[in-house]
């Protein structure tokens, strides 16, 4: 997967703040927004997702690096949807045995309370031992049955994408598969299809606002046409190993609690 594109005419930038003119573009698009990425900040997501409320469409290539996940809000969580499903059957399940467990612990409980002082008698039976042993094991039955009930978790998550995205595994994870492994590295934005951006500058504050990086901007159609292309090309390409929606989602939502 290479392509070369000839004889365009672009701005270039080198510098601090390089990202600052993509951002500004950014919150002016109206239809589309393409962003190819290997690192995000969280605190920049803010800017797709607010976006995507106009009515503006995303489109993400990244990878599961997060770079500033630990200094800002952690709202990275937020372009993936969680949805809570009900198991009715394991519902019922875990309600039946809690109460079982429930009933048993107290019934059984009392019963071998009410005779634990026959045990103290001048005249004890060894049918005494053995009907509180027998007694005060059911109890210990009961316990065991709510402390299983306890655990029966009858609810599981689903992820959906609330707009269309790729997650490569970063050059840091462990890849399932080394041969189809792609290590995503490209910058590119493409802003309502009609102005795009490459360079060094990934979608992070740091890229953004605080290196010194080089840009270019493109507004050549055919080449933005090309990149879009390529950028689709990898958005929906099953070839390479990525992380499903499912699986980073709820990595994303577990480091929320």
């Amino acid at each position: 997967m290479s392509k070369e594109i000839n004889t365009i005419t672009g701005d270039i930038y080198i510098g601090k703040g390089a990202g600052k003119m993509i951002l500004d573009d950014m919150m002016k698009a109206r239809r589309s927004i393409r962003v190819m990425s290997p690192y995000l900040s969280a605190g920049l997501v803010d800017v797709l997702l607010d976006r995507f409320a106009l009515g503006v469409h995303i489109e993400l290539v990244t990878s599961d690096t997060i770079e500033d996940h630990k200094n800002e809000k952690k709202n990275s969580y937020r372009i993936i949807r969680q949805h809570k499903h009900v198991d009715e059957q394991l519902k019922s399940r875990k309600q039946f045995f809690h109460w079982t467990g429930i009933v048993l612990m107290f019934l059984f409980g009392m019963i071998a309370l009410t005779n634990l002082p026959d045990l103290f008698a001048e005249e004890v039976k060894p049918s005494d031992y053995i009907g509180f042993a027998v007694f005060a094991g059911m109890a210990f039955l009961g316990h065991g049955i709510w402390k299983y009930a306890e655990k029966i978790r009858f609810w599981y998550f689903s992820y959906h994408p609330l707009f269309p995205f790729k997650i490569f595994y970063s050059v840091y994870s462990r890849k399932p598969d080394r041969s189809k492994a792609f290590n995503l590295h490209s910058k590119l934005y493409i802003i309502d299809d009609r102005i795009a951006y490459l360079g060094s500058v990934n979608f992070t504050r740091s890229g953004c606002l605080l290196n010194h990086e080089t840009r270019i901007r493109i507004t050549d159609p055919e080449a933005i046409r090309q990149l879009k292309d390529e950028f689709s090309e990898l958005l929906w390409s099953e070839k390479y190993n990525h992380r499903s929606v499912d699986e980073w989602g709820r990595e994303l939502y577990e480091m929320m609690e």
